[in-house]
């Protein structure tokens, strides 16, 4: 068992670690016996509150509201896959934040229970997942990062509960009519803050790396490139790839036979597929070339590539900084021992934890239709990463996109930004 945040406070928790090869196992937590609710409650109740032990700030105190019936959350969780490299320190990072959030005395006086379901990638083992969370009594849902298993997991779920997706960047995913919505910024957002942010430093030539096993790695690179050249940049190619490649000779060879080597080179890529890269293209004499991307650099932890990664940029998240509760409540993370590496997903399975806690606590419900209508409504909610508003978004919140740059071995702050020409 993990070590606890507050060390005097003990409570009894059940956690079952979800691993690969089952989309059986789960991690819970219990509830006690049923309280009353009570006729109506205020955005009031989702104030900060602040945990005894710790700075973090939690949304979703009792407030007002009290619950007879515990708020139940389920992540359907792809920790054998691809989306593993969000999904991994995300489901422990949301775990960290239900015990944060009962050290605090729970949603409407009930400890929040949470259960973890190995969705392995696959889209059949997502349904039936998603039916064991229903079966199971879950109120909420937060999904996988991916469409080839995000939507899967919507159809299934079918409006019975919100489904929030912590890391995915596909707006496709965001429906408030089925109950469905995003916990960050779009693709076409981070692509085009990475875009703008490369012509503002004068770089006007560019070449992408896009693969077609998914609209992730598709996607970017097309809004970048819409973005770069409605900017004044020119694009000089699109080179293809798949994720199951481990040698990019071919597309650095190319890149290396243009006429002038280009100022810039974006790729979605993630590790360890982006490390060989940078290795041929330095190898290439092509080290020059700025590598950009976007948030799968922060999943895969691009800046353990080694000295070849200096210089990288990518789109993240959020960073540590004053305003934002990223700095402590990763602090508090790793002292329960969860083993989150990355920047920005563990901060969002900590805002996806706090957004649904705040619906419920604002509906005083946790009924899954009030639920879907409440998130749809949300303004200025207080979370991990800053506030977050779904009122007229469209199940997409507003938030800055945070560009970092690998400096001696780490990422830094760059700037945040919201950029101004977002593609369709």
């Amino acid at each position: 068992m993990r070590k606890r945040i507050i060390p005097v406070v003990l409570m009894s928790l059940s956690i079952v670690a979800a691993a690969c090869g089952s989309d059986d196992e789960a991690a819970s937590t219990t509830a006690p016996a049923e309280s009353t609710a009570p006729d109506e409650t205020t955005a009031a109740t989702t104030a900060d509150t602040a945990v005894a032990g710790s700075d973090t700030t939690v949304s979703g105190g009792t407030g007002e509201c009290t619950l007879d019936t515990p708020l139940k959350i389920g992540f359907a969780a792809d920790l054998g896959e691809l989306g593993a490299f969000s999904d991994g320190p995300g489901s422990e990072a949301a775990q960290v934040m239900v015990d944060i959030l009962n050290d605090a005395g729970g949603v409407g006086g009930l400890p929040v229970e949470y259960v973890i379901k190995d969705i392995q990638g696959d889209p059949a083992a997502t349904q039936r997942a998603a039916q064991e969370l229903l079966d199971e009594g879950v109120n909420a849902i937060i999904g996988p990062p991916f469409a080839s298993t995000g939507a899967p997991l919507l159809d299934a779920v079918d409006g019975q509960a919100p489904v929030i997706y912590m890391a995915s960047t596909d707006p496709a995913l965001a429906d408030p009519s089925r109950g469905a919505f995003l916990a960050s910024f779009s693709d076409q957002v981070q692509s085009a803050a990475i875009a703008e942010w490369a012509l503002a430093q004068g770089h006007t030539t560019a070449v992408t790396l896009s693969s077609t096993d998914d609209v992730y790695f598709s996607g970017n690179p097309e809004y970048f490139t819409t973005v770069f050249e409605e900017g004044g940049g020119t694009v000089a190619g699109d080179y293809a790839y798949s994720l199951a490649d481990a040698d990019f000779s071919t597309q650095v060879n190319e890149t290396a036979a243009l006429s002038e080597p280009p100022a810039v080179l974006f790729t979605a890529m993630v590790m360890p597929q982006t490390q060989v890269l940078l290795e041929q293209l330095d190898a290439a004499g092509l080290g020059d070339v700025i590598v950009t991307g976007v948030d799968g650099f922060d999943a895969s932890v691009v800046w353990s590539a080694g000295d070849v990664a200096e210089g990288v940029v990518f789109a993240a998240h959020t960073f540590p900084q004053d305003g934002n509760g990223v700095e402590q409540f990763l602090a508090d993370a790793a002292a329960a021992g969860a083993n989150i590496e990355t920047i920005s997903f563990g901060a969002l399975a900590a805002d996806a934890v706090q957004i649904i806690a705040a619906a419920a606590t604002e509906a005083c419900s946790v009924d899954g239709a009030t639920l879907i209508t409440t998130i749809d409504g949300l303004v200025n909610v207080p979370v991990t990463t800053g506030t977050v508003t779904y009122a007229g978004a469209g199940g997409v919140p507003e938030k800055d996109v945070v560009i970092l740059e690998v400096k001696d071995g780490q990422p830094t702050f760059v700037e945040a930004v919201r950029p101004t020409n977002i593609p369709s």
